[in-house]
């Protein structure tokens, strides 16, 4: 399974007032060029897509265009992209049917009661996806995520990769850039252990923190792809897509970070 991992692209960030467009702009033409030269099987949008739960309609029509610009540079590309705390997820859950017609599943919200139809997608003959948006309560959670694990377990009689999203805050991770960070929440989500998120899984692709890194002791299973941008001043530090390839279920993800260039940098 051949993985483009990437995150928080928070459309439609302003800067003291500053429009932001041409940075992103410029980001999604990476990320397309990208897609187009190394063939992905999946690319993986793990929250915040927009900087607000009301992006303007100009915002939202970028995002548009560039999910039409990825699939048309992949067209055999799934492409899956979850809410964050910035998204509103019922407002990527409107338009979730059309854009499963093109290959693009967005996914806002969890529905426990059909969860292993709404949260689990196989790609057949590649590997297995346990989509998680972020959510404000956390009550059920763990049962939750164990019981989808357990049904894809009892899925993959082929031994494929298998692959959970999640927007969230991992005990341990560099939040250098967040303001009002602590040890124990992070932009207002409460910090949890990444085994936490329970076992199965190849590859826990991760999305809310800014700064690309591999979570401590997880053995390359669990990472954040950190943002493509800097979204604020003090991000001193590269920002890049993750590329993950698994070979099969069980064996070690191998790890490449693809810079992305900001054509007007935060200096």
């Amino acid at each position: 399974m051949r993985i483009l991992h990437t995150s928080d692209w928070h459309l439609g960030h302003t800067l003291y007032g500053y429009d932001r467009g041409e940075e992103q702009a410029a980001m999604i033409e990476q990320v397309v060029a990208i897609v187009k030269e190394r063939q992905p099987d999946l690319f993986l949008l793990c929250g915040d897509i927009y900087h607000t739960p009301q992006p303007a309609a100009a915002v939202q029509t970028r995002f548009v265009h560039a999910m039409i610009a990825l699939r048309e540079a992949a067209p055999s590309m799934i492409v899956v992209a979850i809410s964050g705390n910035h998204d509103s997820g019922s407002r990527h859950e409107i338009y979730r049917a059309p854009w499963k017609r093109m290959g693009v599943h967005t996914i806002g919200q969890i529905a426990p009661e059909k969860a292993q139809e709404e949260q689990i997608l196989e790609l057949p003959g590649i590997g297995y996806v346990i989509a998680l948006p972020y959510v404000a309560e956390r009550q059920g959670r763990e049962s939750l995520r164990r019981s989808l694990l357990e049904a894809v377990a009892l899925r993959n009689m082929e031994g494929l990769p298998v692959v959970m999203m999640a927007h969230t805050t991992v005990k341990g991770c560099d939040f250098t850039g967040h303001e009002r960070a602590t040890e124990q929440i992070v932009g207002g989500i409460d910090s949890c252990d990444w085994k936490d998120m329970g076992d199965g899984f190849d590859y826990l692709a991760l999305g809310h923190i800014h700064h690309a890194q591999e979570i401590r002791g997880s053995e390359g299973r669990a990472r954040y792809s950190g943002s493509p941008l800097a979204i604020h001043f003090d991000e001193r530090y590269s920002h890049s897509l993750s590329w993950v390839e698994i070979e099969r279920h069980g064996e070690k993800p191998q790890v490449e970070e693809i810079e992305i260039t900001n054509p007007r940098p935060l200096v």
